[in-house]
């Protein structure tokens, strides 16, 4: 199993803006082909909260493949409104993982 995350660390002053987006536009967007799927978001605790919030958006995908994929096909429609709306506010890193299985 593939897992696709992203890190997101936002301005605190945006932080109920920032989850309602992520909730109701960019899930729904990510999800709607069906490449990705099993939508997990979580808040990141840490030692920098005082410089805002960490978030972390979790999907699994099928293969290496269906995330290039959907790289290639959707992911500039679901990440670049999700910047333009937040700007210089929001930074983000992506991770792509395989479940070890034991």
């Amino acid at each position: 199993m593939i897992i696709f995350n992203t890190t997101f660390h936002i301005d605190e002053v945006l932080n109920e803006e920032f989850v309602e987006y992520i909730l109701q536009r960019f899930i729904p967007m990510s999800t709607k082909s069906g490449i990705l799927n099993s939508a997990r978001f979580a808040r990141i605790f840490g030692s920098n909260e005082d410089e805002g919030l960490s978030y972390a958006m979790e999907f699994q995908v099928g293969s290496i493949d269906q995330l290039d994929k959907w790289n290639k096909e959707e992911s500039k429609d679901v990440f670049n409104p999700l910047m333009e709306k937040f700007k210089e506010k929001l930074i983000g890193f992506s991770t792509v993982m395989q479940t070890v299985d034991y």
